[in-house]
């Protein structure tokens, strides 16, 4: 990897001083980082809050892994587990507020990698920025696959809804993502000019959608006892440890989380970055944790009984879910056809954000034909090369998963795995010197007290380190209902 050209070659490993200006503007910024501007910023500060909040789809998420947080610890678990990963020192906001001030600091479309290349000493910077990178780029990939790939599966559940002759196919399934995956891309390369506005939309219609099912399933469910909700624990993992239990539940509530890097990806394409770009992550992750939670509580208290959710000829358990409550096709269609909108727009965000990482990564002349991937037409505002690519890339999974469920179901869960790792490197890069070789004026306008961004960092560092290994152990049981995989969702495929 050629060292990012962000960076100057320093004999005591020190990083370049940013040189911020109170009065710089984003394009002087950027020169001092070490790159000219070539996308235009036409994103504002709002329409980047709603491409997170598609992206992630928490209260979305929250559906898909309901079951199998009921199986890993029970309601009790998942219910404390969400709320500890939102708001404790480990959890989302910290995170989101770690990779916030860094964001800050350097405000670049390559994210994690970069911030990683910055921030470690001198004899490091090249791997540890190769492999943050590559880890990034795969996570990503997978990451935006994982709408798609749930939106067509979906659209084949609600045609085994209302169709008692229907059996859906693989290959129907397959066809049905790809064409998800290329609405992602039709947008991204034509229908860039509309973006801000699309995900600004998109963001609303969460918002809206999530009101309308609360109500529903609040107001037309039978409900479960408070003690059920809060005191009620159960282990279905098949670990005898009702500790490991828990700690699986854990991570099925991390899962709905994920995504909010998006905001570091577009920070090239959005004014004021070094302020917005913080604002942005941790406004998205705050209000979806708030919509998530509630949404959480109140799945809580409207789920029936296990054995009856798995056994859901649909394959999502959420949908018979919705259908006990609404004793309604027409009404459990409607409720479904919001998620399926919003994994649409959820393809379309990471389709977004992915490219522009990989457009940097080549940028920095880090991937196998960088001029081809980095070169913009003149003509063109977007990397409409690396559109391209990953957009390729995505086709390529669909034939894993015609040719097994299984395996495409594990690649995509190394979206978690890889998503995780990359928001932990940069901060243990922080945590390991970054910040001691930092001076006062190398920060931008979010910036973490010395002693308090410390010990934030060392939390994120250490809590990121054991979900890792935990994580890549096998860490229970399959939960399987028509051979699909029970725990998915909007952000990941996960096949436990």
């Amino acid at each position: 990897m050629v060292e990012s050209k962000s960076q100057v070659d320093n004999d005591d490993s020190s990083t370049a001083p940013v040189g911020r200006l109170p009065t710089q503007g984003d394009s002087t910024q950027l020169e001092s980082l070490g790159f000219h501007s070539e996308l235009q910023r036409t994103f504002s500060l709002p329409s980047i809050v709603g491409l997170c909040l598609c992206l992630m789809s928490t209260w979305e998420a929250c559906a898909a892994v309901l079951v199998q947080g009921l199986a890993s610890g029970g309601a009790p678990c998942l219910f404390y587990n969400f709320q500890l990963s939102i708001i404790s020192f480990s959890g989302s906001l910290a995170i989101g507020a770690s990779l916030g001030e860094i964001a800050s600091i350097y405000p670049t479309a390559g994210g994690q990698y970069h911030w990683v290349t910055a921030l470690a000493p001198a004899r490091f910077r090249k791997p540890a920025g190769w492999v943050t990178g590559w880890i990034s780029i795969g996570g990503l990939i997978a990451l935006t696959s994982s709408p798609a790939f749930l939106g067509g599966l979906m659209t084949q559940g609600l045609i085994t809804l209302n169709s008692d002759s229907y059996i859906g196919t693989r290959w129907q399934g397959m066809l049905l993502y790809w064409t998800f995956v290329f609405y992602a891309a039709a947008m991204n390369v034509w229908g860039h000019r509309a973006l801000p506005t699309a995900n600004l939309i998109s963001g609303v219609l969460h918002g809206l959608f999530f009101l309308v099912t609360l109500i529903v399933l609040a107001a037309m469910s039978k409900k479960n006892t408070a003690h059920f909700v809060f005191a009620e624990a159960q282990n279905e993992t098949g670990w005898s440890s009702s500790g490991v239990a828990w700690f699986v539940g854990m991570i099925s509530s991390v899962y709905p989380l994920l995504g909010y890097d998006a905001a570091c990806h577009l920070a090239e394409e959005l004014p004021h970055a070094s302020r917005n770009v913080p604002i942005a992550i941790i406004g998205s992750i705050s209000i979806n944790g708030i919509l998530g939670l509630a949404f959480t509580l109140v799945l809580l208290f409207s789920s029936g009984p296990l054995e009856n959710l798995l056994q859901s000829p649909t394959g999502f358990p959420f949908i018979q879910l919705y259908l006990d409550a609404t004793k309604s096709h027409v009404g459990t269609t409607i409720l479904t056809i919001f998620i399926i909108m919003m994994a649409l727009a959820g393809a379309v965000a990471g389709l977004t954000s992915t490219s522009r990482t990989l457009w940097a990564f080549a940028r920095d002349d880090a991937t196998p034909f960088s001029n081809f991937l980095s070169t913009m037409k003149r003509n063109e505002q977007v990397p409409t090369r690396a559109i391209w690519t990953i957009t390729a890339l995505q086709i390529l999974l669909g034939f894993i998963y015609l040719g097994s469920s299984t395996a495409f179901n594990a690649i995509l869960s190394m979206a978690i795995i890889g998503m995780y790792l990359s928001y932990v490197l940069p901060i243990l890069a922080m945590l390991l010197g970054g910040r001691s070789r930092l001076a006062k004026a190398d920060y931008g306008p979010f910036k973490l007290s010395y002693t308090f961004g410390t010990f934030l960092n060392f939390c994120n560092a250490s809590f990121g380190t054991e979900y890792e290994l935990f994580k890549c152990r096998d860490c229970g049981m399959p939960i399987v209902s028509a051979g699909v995989v029970t725990g998915i969702p909007l952000a990941a495929v996960e096949y436990c």
